[in-house]
């Protein structure tokens, strides 16, 4: 049967007028998913494998009916030496072959392994989506489209059940994700070794896709043939079908859970803050997607946030005392720090600071960037406000002050009390998180604590109405006086 492509790209078989194989079914899919309208530039991920090749070649047909501009993107992750290499040669001839622009990179997995817990497969993923997008953004893509299809899906969603998931795990694969769009995604394997012989058309062959090591692998060569020959070849179809039903289902809750982050969370750029009383009254699907929604805004790219993981933060840390934490992949943590939920990136252990005389006036830098300064002013200077960061206390402490870190069994009169409490009974009252307490600068005149820099100031070094002048305390970014600079 011979194909015709009919307006942008519509591809027919003449007999019947139905969609045809891989072409028909990616077309119909690119049209009920919006995937591209025409016009735009596509940046083609090409492996060389089977799929991707098929990918790219399709395009490349129906690129001049939908005036699309296409580039190739390829990365060596290193990891299989000379056959890597070869794949990477191939991808770059047949690119040159379709007369486009091609982008081959190599990246050491290996290397950007080092310090974190990602396996090969999760590593090579990271970095390859990394520079992909990188390639997209710098040629000037619209979009990217990547070489899934239905077999992808359908493994993905028994690894899913496998591994544990909800709603929004077993509905896998995303057909667009943001600029990521896959036309193959309702295309079996069969159908595209069907469309590359027709061709006679070359790819590559990825050994490791053959290793029981991985659990894709086992799925695809172990399990999936053990249900085809239970239940017939038609079991991978009920199962796509479910996942294109899921798939609806997860779009309006997704919907929902974003709606709730936002009503609980507050988002920034290496932590997720959440309100526990107010994450606390969400029903538990809706706990748990605003943590796979904070999950997503911390590791963008990365597999999502596995079912024990989600479950351990709500019973440990959520439901947990506060300084519960648990450790989470890619080197993220969830804590409850009193009335908040944090996910956050781990911040490296900042160091205790041994002990530092400040003069008056003087400057002592921290270890960690900021610095508190002394200096002498009138007490008709002195204008009191709510920044914690400045206080000032009486003017006769004329010796040197010391700055250091808390100690176990520190004590002071924090301001308005009448009597002496313990450090670190104070740093619980005031909701310090445990985590930055032994990192807090100290200010004491002789051993006896002056001021818990940017909290409280001791009751008993406050001015006095006598006073003439006062010492100001300042913890800054930067000495502020040019004379102690």
């Amino acid at each position: 049967m011979s194909k015709l492509f009919m307006g942008r790209g519509t591809v027919m078989t003449k007999s019947t007028g139905e969609p045809d194989g891989l072409p028909g079914k990616a077309i119909s899919s690119i049209r009920r998913h919006g995937m591209l309208s025409g016009g735009e530039r596509v940046v083609v991920s090409v492996s060389g494998g089977p799929d991707s090749v098929a990918l790219l070649l399709f395009l490349s047909e129906i690129a001049p009916g939908m005036n699309l501009t296409l580039a190739v993107f390829h990365i060596d992750h290193m990891l299989r030496g000379e056959e890597s290499r070869s794949d990477a040669a191939f991808v770059k001839e047949l690119a040159e072959k379709l007369g486009l622009e091609s982008r081959v990179v190599a990246v050491d997995v290996r290397k950007e392994m080092e310090g974190n817990r990602r396996s090969p497969q999760d590593a090579a993923r990271a970095v390859r989506s990394e520079r992909l997008l990188d390639f997209a953004a710098e040629w000037g893509a619209d979009r990217v489209a990547v070489g899934h299809t239905a077999d992808d899906q359908v493994e993905t969603f028994l690894m899913r059940v496998v591994q544990g998931a909800g709603l929004t795990g077993l509905a896998s694969i995303n057909a667009v994700s943001g600029v990521i769009v896959r036309p193959l995604i309702e295309v079996w394997r069969r159908e595209i070794e069907e469309y590359l012989n027709v061709r006679g058309a070359d790819s590559r062959l990825d050994r490791s896709n053959l290793t029981p090591a991985y659990l894709r692998n086992r799925i695809r060569l172990k399990l999936l043939p053990c249900l085809v020959s239970e239940f017939g070849d038609a079991v991978k179809d009920v199962i796509l079908r479910e996942v294109e039903s899921l798939s609806e289902d997860r779009e309006f809750f997704t919907c929902l859970a974003r709606d709730a982050f936002d009503q609980a969370a507050i988002s920034g750029k290496a932590q997720v803050r959440i309100d526990r009383e107010r994450f606390m009254s969400m029903a538990l699907s809706l706990q748990r997607g605003v943590i796979r929604e904070s999950w997503a805004r911390l590791a963008p790219g990365a597999p999502m946030l596995a079912w024990q993981h989600v479950a351990d933060i709500i019973d440990k840390v959520v439901l947990g005392k506060s300084g519960s934490a648990i450790d989470l992949p890619l080197g993220l943590v969830a804590q409850r720090e009193y009335d908040e939920i944090i996910i956050r990136r781990k911040a490296p252990e900042r160091e205790r600071m041994p002990p530092a005389s400040l003069a008056i006036p003087g400057v002592v830098r921290l270890p960690h960037g900021p610095v508190i300064e002394a200096t002498c002013v009138s007490t008709d200077e002195v204008t009191f406000s709510d920044d914690l960061s400045v206080e000032f206390v009486r003017g006769d402490l004329e010796r040197l002050l010391e700055v250091r870190t808390p100690r176990p069994g520190d004590r002071f009169q924090p301001l308005g009390f009448p009597h002496e409490k313990k450090l670190k009974n104070f740093f619980i009252d005031a909701k310090v998180p445990r985590r930055e307490r032994l990192t807090v600068p100290i200010v004491l005149d002789e051993g006896r604590v002056v001021w818990v820099a940017g909290l409280r100031l001791d009751d008993r070094y406050k001015l006095r109405s006598t006073d003439r002048r006062a010492i100001m305390l300042r913890l800054c970014d930067e000495a502020v006086s040019d004379k102690i600079r």
